[in-house]
């Protein structure tokens, strides 16, 4: 497979996932992993948007429109920190807490569908390979050229 073929099949696989996800939950499926790691983190440090774009590998530009929707559907809600003007923390609302175990269900449900019929080991091997991949595609963009 060249990586025409390979890029192409990474493209065509989280279409299919993020069609499946999407109507799975009704929601965007980036909001949902928004929720995830908001809910997942919040009770034990303070998640900034920033910390969203590093741990989701999402855009600025993206992710803070993302919140702004979110925010306009009660899942999170901004707060102002005293030391700094700028940074406003993210904060799921009691509407959000109380879905977690939902949003954790869809989550659990996609990944075993996802892997459904693949060994222990052929999972071990594809989570290489698509590190790897990450890997190198950060090294691209960071201007890097790969042979």
């Amino acid at each position: 497979m060249d990586g025409k073929q390979c890029a192409s099949s990474v493209l065509v696989l989280a279409n299919q996932i993020k069609r499946v996800f999407d109507t799975t939950t009704g929601c965007c499926g980036t909001q949902i992993r928004i929720l995830n790691f908001v809910l997942v983190s919040y009770p034990d440090r303070e998640i900034y948007q920033k910390d969203i774009e590093e741990e989701l590998n999402i855009r600025s530009a993206s992710v803070s429109t993302l919140l702004k929707k979110m925010e306009a559907q009660d899942f999170i809600r901004r707060e102002k920190v005293s030391h700094d003007d700028r940074l406003k923390r993210i904060l799921p609302t009691s509407h959000t807490v109380e879905m977690k175990e939902q949003v954790e269900r869809h989550i659990t449900l996609l990944e075993k569908r996802l892997t459904a019929g693949i060994g222990e080991e052929e999972l071990r091997v594809f989570s290489d390979v698509l590190n790897k991949m990450q890997e190198n595609m950060e090294l691209t963009e960071k201007g890097n050229r790969c042979g």
